[in-house]
């Protein structure tokens, strides 16, 4: 019989890293069900009462889990039981429910994307806004002019630690997970990841109201999570090297990269193998399928390594 856990963010369960030396904050079986709520990337517990005025943040410590917030706020890890290096974990995304207020901002600060579009110079803006769970509608805060947009939310990190020893940034995609941001991980869509240690060793953070493919300002619609439902299989059938996800509308495949063409290749190159297993067919034959069919989208291009993720609608091949 699969169980139920849940997981706050605490100083048992915060860090800003992944690492495969932490302590784990939750043992649990394959099959299990794991409820977490999180906060925002930037360890935000409330949101701003004024333009200008600072967040209230969560400043706690314990050793060896939260003197380093060089990261996003995660919370974990989960042990899984009998996960073993080189199987997969299925991530069934059961359900995903925002907190009440959110923000994002762009420009103002010394970075790649910033240099681009010369907006390192100008004034950072910050836009703040009032989420509603239940109309999935969030709106702005402050400004003279107020809009508003739909809400899709979803984890930006889910993810294992690298098989190295010490510790590692959030800021990046790895083939086994992590700061993914990839918009399509909504509720109804189940996330397959190549498990890189013995035991899993998941997290999850950095909770995303909307975002647009690309999440080219840097930060997307950051906040809280109320609720994320997450439900854990171990996969001894199904060995991959890179992400891969079933969406409510299809297939989709991850490939992470500087070069934004390579990580294009990458994702590409997954797709091509999923096909293969989907259709019984040869990689050529997929190739020549593929350019019927397949949709290639950056997912985003902000997190050092670029992503692009290639995606196949049920139902493309009948």
């Amino acid at each position: 019989m699969s169980n139920v856990h849940r997981l706050k963010p605490d100083i048992h369960s915060l860090h800003g890293f992944f690492s495969k030396e932490l302590e784990p904050a939750l043992y649990i079986q394959s099959g299990d069900t794991v409820l977490y709520q999180t906060l925002d990337a930037s360890w935000g517990i409330a949101k701003r009462s004024a333009p200008g005025a600072p967040r209230t943040k969560f400043t706690e410590r314990k050793p060896g889990r939260q003197e380093k917030q060089f990261g996003h706020a995660l919370v974990g890890p989960v042990h899984i039981e009998g996960a073993k290096a080189g199987d997969t974990l299925e991530i069934q995304i059961n359900e995903i429910i925002p907190g009440s207020w959110g923000w994002t901002s762009a420009g103002g600060f010394p970075s790649y994307w910033n240099e681009k579009l010369g907006m390192r110079d100008v004034q950072e803006i910050m836009l703040d806004f009032e989420l509603d769970a239940k109309t999935l509608i969030g709106r702005s805060q402050f400004g003279t002019f107020k809009y508003s947009v739909g809400l899709k939310p979803f984890m930006g990190i889910m993810g294992m630690p690298p098989g190295e020893e010490g510790q590692h940034t959030t800021f990046m995609p790895r083939p086994y997970g992590g700061n993914l941001d990839c918009k399509e991980l909504t509720a109804g869509s189940t996330l397959y990841l190549p498990i890189p240690v013995d035991g899993g060793l998941f997290s999850t953070g950095d909770g995303h109201a909307a975002q647009g493919d690309g999440e080219v300002s840097g930060p997307a619609l950051e906040c809280p999570m109320e609720k994320v439902s997450l439900t854990f299989h171990i996969r001894d059938d199904m060995p991959i090297t890179v992400p891969r996800a079933k969406t409510s509308t299809g297939w989709l495949t991850m490939g992470f990269h500087e070069d934004l063409d390579e990580a294009m290749w990458m994702a590409l190159s997954g797709m091509l193998d999923l096909m293969t297993e989907l259709y019984s067919i040869t990689r050529t034959e997929a190739y020549a399928y593929a350019t019927l069919a397949v949709d290639l989208r950056v997912t985003q291009i902000v997190n050092t390594a670029k992503g692009v993720h290639a995606f196949l609608p049920f139902g493309a091949l009948r």
